[in-house]
């Protein structure tokens, strides 16, 4: 697939037009009772070739006790990212809220797969009294800290993750917020049909960052029709982020309309790992539709 010879537009902040429609399955998905598309069967990968049985999927609503979502971030599967210093500080901003304090959101350098303050402060700026009557779909909801955000500035949040531990945290943290829905939702595995029969305006997408998976996450968001733009996190400190939205954008299926994030000043920006990024922190495409 032919990649764009230059990066993507560095074009002004715009505000992005959409419909505004009510979400009228909203209420069918805050049903615990919904199971949506079951899959069963075998997908034979295309990169290798193997045969991969699909186990039955069922994708229902998240219900949790109030009280666990703090112990099960301790409990992350073996192989997860978190590290042990995360899980200390969410247990830590998830004790204060529950005191009734404001437990505030890490900064990027203290966790590096949560979003910066300064892409915190861009996406409040881009959507306050814009998205009131918006959804979002966030792709990969971590511990919740960007969730939060999402659900001060939209209607409704739809907030996904493949790992069941990640969402109980996030509700644990969200609990005073009546507008998300939590989805325990893998994007390669389970059915993305289920949101193409919804209004979805905008995609938050901070799931998996290698190519080939990043190449198929945009491929079924650009397969929701309601869906008008797509906010890419790690654009700039990710290459598999950064090289499957070039190719969208050489293909003519994404327009570049704002960078966001770290990088602003022009100068390179680090991770907590160490590494020094050179690019923005995330970037909004508009999806564009064919006439």
């Amino acid at each position: 697939q032919a990649r764009p010879a230059s990066p993507p537009s560095t074009a002004a902040p715009s505000r992005w037009s959409a419909s505004t429609r009510v979400d009228e399955l909203w209420a069918c998905l805050a049903s615990a009772m919904m199971c949506e598309r079951l899959r069963l069967g075998s997908h034979r990968s295309a990169a290798g070739g193997r045969t991969r049985a699909l186990r039955l999927v069922a994708v229902v609503l998240v219900a949790v006790p109030l009280s666990i979502g703090i112990a099960a971030a301790e409990e992350l599967p073996p192989g997860s990212w978190v590290s042990p210093e995360a899980v200390a500080r969410f247990r830590e901003a998830a004790a204060a809220r529950a005191r009734g304090e404001e437990g505030g959101s890490p900064d990027k350098w203290e966790d590096q797969w949560t979003i910066s303050a300064t892409l915190r402060r861009d996406l409040e700026d881009q959507f306050t009294d814009f998205a009131e009557n918006f959804t979002v779909l966030e792709v990969g909801s971590y511990f919740g800290y960007t969730t939060r955000l999402l659900s001060e500035r939209f209607a409704r949040v739809i907030a996904l993750d493949a790992v069941p531990q990640l969402l109980q945290a996030n509700r644990e943290y969200n609990l005073d917020k009546t507008n998300i829905l939590y989805l325990r939702f893998h994007t390669l595995e389970h059915d993305w049909g289920m949101f193409a029969l919804n209004t979805i305006h905008v995609v938050f997408l901070d799931a998996s960052h290698d190519f080939e998976t990043v190449l198929q996450d945009i491929d079924n968001c650009l397969k929701i029709p309601s869906v008008s733009l797509i906010i890419f996190d790690d654009y700039g400190a990710e290459k598999g982020v950064n090289e499957a939205v070039r190719v969208f954008v050489a293909n003519g299926c994404l327009k570049p309309v704002s960078f966001m994030g770290e990088g602003g000043d022009g100068k390179p920006w680090r991770l907590r790992d160490g590494r020094e990024v050179a690019e923005r922190e995330a970037i909004a495409c508009e999806v564009v539709r064919s006439q």
